[in-house]
């Protein structure tokens, strides 16, 4: 009876925490899940669903601490592909790349084509400045999935910044574009690729146009400021 009551206790706090989970109440749903924590401190499914609320808010180094508990459970129903799936991508928020390169190719030897894990490793790649095995990544995507534009916007992005074939980068680039030309990120390479063949008019006006779809992205602005300086020097 006493077990009964245990885990009635344990489902009810679950049940609690996926309600504030389904309307991102995310810090309430920690406490719920907490408090479950505090009654099984191995329940995979407690632990996964604190990594996920504490990465849905950012705290990347929490979420990673409950992802590797998961991970070092003996028994868990739990994905482990999913769970490090997640974790690299902490990791890579937290600008951890080698360690996040190291745990997306334990998932790419059991799943040599999942996409989502190949498109992390080009982004970790490309973030240390590996841009050749950054695209041949990004190629091997598009083997799998011809339509999978990210990797066309890519490959366009890191062909531009390495100074290589301008035709190719816009080629590339014009694919994503065509598909969705209202996403920020292939207008902005759009207009990276036009900043980099020297075509700075056309390259502010994609620039302009993707601060408006995303006026805080960061990477738009630094792009802009790079523009103006070229045009103004």
């Amino acid at each position: 009876m006493a077990d009964t009551t245990l885990q009635d206790k344990i489902d009810g706090f679950l049940d609690s925490a996926m309600k504030k989970f389904v309307i991102r109440d995310y810090e309430r749903a920690i406490q719920d899940l907490k408090a479950a924590e505090m009654l099984d401190k191995e329940n995979p499914e407690i632990l996964y669903n604190i990594g996920v609320s504490y990465c849905r808010m950012g705290l990347d180094r929490s979420a990673i601490e409950y992802f590797n508990k998961v991970l070092k459970l003996k028994q868990s129903f739990i994905d482990s592909v999913m769970v490090k799936k997640l974790l690299a991508y902490a990791l890579i928020r937290l600008k951890n790349y080698p360690e996040s390169l190291d745990i997306l190719q334990q998932v790419l030897q059991m799943l040599p084509s999942d996409t989502a894990a190949l498109n992390m490793k080009g982004y970790c790649l490309e973030a240390q400045g590996r841009f050749d095995d950054a695209l041949q990544v990004y190629a091997s995507i598009i083997e799998h999935e011809r339509d999978n534009y990210n990797a066309y916007n890519s490959i366009a992005y890191i062909v531009s910044k390495a100074g290589g074939d301008p035709a190719k980068a816009l080629k590339y680039a014009r694919i994503a574009y065509d598909a969705n030309n209202n996403n920020p990120a292939y207008i902005d390479t759009m207009g990276y690729v036009y900043l980099k063949m020297g075509k700075d008019d056309l390259a502010r006006q994609y620039f302009t146009r993707a601060l408006e779809k995303a006026p805080l992205s960061e990477e738009i602005k630094k792009h802009i400021i790079e523009c103006e300086k070229k045009y103004s020097s």
